[in-house]
């Protein structure tokens, strides 16, 4: 057992997927339904059950490829998003909008899955083993801590957390996309987040 790997892969599976927990219990408590979490453990279950199970395999796969369709993906989900916030405060309600609440805490889970495995294909030829057994442990740490705070993390607006999550998505595709294209670091993530929230913040109340 690694147990350098096995604390990097814990801290970050915490990191990650502690905001899909986040995000599914506001839904949760917002449409009074326990399936936001079955999304949840879906989207991630979706991203890691075949990046272990493939193991060393899924290493060998072109991470420009990876990023590049993410970055469509995202930003795809990131306008679907920024448009449900606009309409939230704008006071705009639309048919099935719980269906469409359940595709934002898929997507996230799907999201934070993904930033957390690109850390893990790093982490698995050192030793499968103990990247496996830290992400296990995270899993468990996350649904432990949003059990316990899940009353405190519903208190946040959705259209809130729609508005933010859609610049965080944006942020994310660009910073992809621009990694690939022009080879820049996750420094410039924050700039991005910023440049989003603020265009965001404009678009949502023109």
């Amino acid at each position: 057992m690694d147990v350098g790997v096995l604390l990097a892969s814990l801290l970050m599976g915490t990191l990650e997927l502690s905001e899909a927990g986040a995000v599914s219990a506001i839904y949760a408590a917002a449409y009074e339904s326990w399936k936001p979490y079955g999304y949840a453990l879906i989207g991630v279950c979706l991203v890691l059950v075949p990046t272990f199970t493939l193991g060393k395999l899924i290493a060998l796969l072109p991470i420009n490829y990876v990023l590049i369709v993410g970055a469509i993906l995202l930003a795809y989900f990131g306008f679907k998003l920024l448009r449900s916030a606009r309409r939230s405060f704008k006071g705009i309600k639309r048919a099935h909008e719980e269906r469409e609440g359940m595709g934002v805490v898929l997507t996230v889970a799907i999201t934070e899955a993904l930033e957390d495995v690109l850390v893990i294909l790093a982490l698995i030829p050192q030793s499968y083993s103990s990247a496996l057994v830290g992400t296990g442990l995270a899993a468990v740490l996350v649904l432990g801590l949003t059990g316990a705070l899940k009353s405190r993390i519903a208190r946040i607006r959705l259209p809130h957390l729609k508005f933010f999550l859609s610049s965080l998505l944006f942020s994310l595709a660009s910073l992809w996309a621009l990694e690939v294209l022009l080879g820049v670091s996750e420094v410039l993530f924050l700039p991005l987040l910023l440049l989003f929230l603020a265009v965001n913040y404009l678009i949502i109340k023109v």
